[in-house]
């Protein structure tokens, strides 16, 4: 019986070693657990990375979804915190509160570029130009990425009506992102510069982009090209029916124009835009002497029984009188469109 005690050393080494190897693994997957644990998630740094993508374009609705969802699932990110404040305060802006809320972010943060953009906002809507500049340019030091400040500095130049900073600051913006948007406004600043070859360029460059097809058609009226502009009027309204090619984020965003000086209108909802494309489209048929097309285009937008068709009203109004004072061989026509349908 002498083997029994060399048979228990054995069992007893064995389960020495086992026990030796079950410690090694455990705390080789504690560390791993701790070492994972004090990573960023990949996951929720895209996330961020994808919500200051649509911060710095001015897409605040994508913006404030994509930050509700990472802070909903990682309550403790301060950054999702912070960034979904910014989001959301942007919706304020023409509320009276705004001011006071964006002073709170402010005295939190001054060096926070998306802070700056909004006071910049804040003082270009409330004739503050100065100050509206001086913000906008601490938003682009801050954030050379933040595409919308120089977006929204063009917009303010136009104003002023120095065009060759408002150039300069469209390209800015296109360069960092070329969306429709930025390429639009810069159609547009060389629109009114009566730069015409360069703006119908400028927006041909958009397409499936409505709103570019429309300013286009806008100055083959002031050509007196008519059939160019109905061609160009006719897209606007096939796209505008495409439900797959409004529901592009591009074509979410509202439609801004300038009717006078300080004096703007946004067309916001999707009838709202197809509203004014159908008027636009009147407008051709009626001066080509089609005046069944125009009666036509006008009873769809009266189907589409739109809450704000006044403002819509006072925008092709605003678009008509532009198009005599440059062209005055269409006054008459305009005139008798005017009392028919405005």
């Amino acid at each position: 019986m002498n083997f029994l005690p060399e048979l228990w050393n054995y069992i007893k080494k064995i389960c020495l070693a086992v026990t030796f190897i079950t410690v090694i693994v455990a705390g080789g997957w504690v560390a791993y657990i701790y070492d994972i644990s004090k990573k960023p998630q990949i996951a929720d740094k895209q996330l961020i990375v994808e919500g200051d993508n649509a911060l710095n374009i001015g897409r605040y609705a994508d913006a404030k979804r994509i930050f509700e969802a990472e802070f909903k699932a990682n309550p403790q990110n301060k950054q999702a915190a912070w960034s979904l404040q910014i989001a959301q305060i942007r919706e304020k802006l023409s509320q009276p509160e705004f001011k006071e809320a964006i002073d709170t972010l402010y005295q939190q943060n001054p060096n926070d570029a998306y802070v700056n953009l909004f006071l910049g906002d804040f003082y270009a809507a409330n004739d503050q130009p100065d100050k509206a500049v001086q913000h906008y340019e601490q938003a682009i030091e801050q954030n050379p990425k933040l595409a919308e400040a120089h977006y929204n500095l063009a917009i303010l130049y136009v104003q002023q009506n120095n065009q060759v900073s408002a150039k300069v600051e469209a390209l800015k913006a296109i360069e960092i992102s070329p969306t429709p948007k930025y390429r639009n406004n810069l159609g547009t600043i060389y629109f009114k510069q009566q730069n015409y070859g360069d703006a119908i360029r400028e927006y041909g460059r958009n397409k499936e982009y409505p709103l570019s097809s429309l300013e286009s058609a806008k100055i083959y009226w002031r050509l007196e090209y008519l059939s160019q502009a109905l061609s160009y009027q006719k897209q606007a309204v096939e796209w505008l029916e495409d439900n797959t090619i409004m529901s592009k984020p591009d074509n979410q965003e509202a439609w801004y124009f300038e009717i006078a000086p300080k004096k703007n209108i946004e067309l916001i909802s999707l009838n709202e835009k197809k509203s004014y494309a159908y008027f636009c489209l009147s407008v051709s048929f009626y001066l080509q002497g089609d005046m069944a097309g125009a009666e036509n285009e006008v009873q769809k937008l009266r189907d589409l029984k739109v809450d704000r068709q006044g403002v819509i009203n006072s925008l092709l109004t605003a678009d008509l009188d532009a198009l005599v004072q440059a062209n005055g061989r269409f006054a008459e026509q305009i005139a008798t469109y005017k009392k028919l349908y405005l």
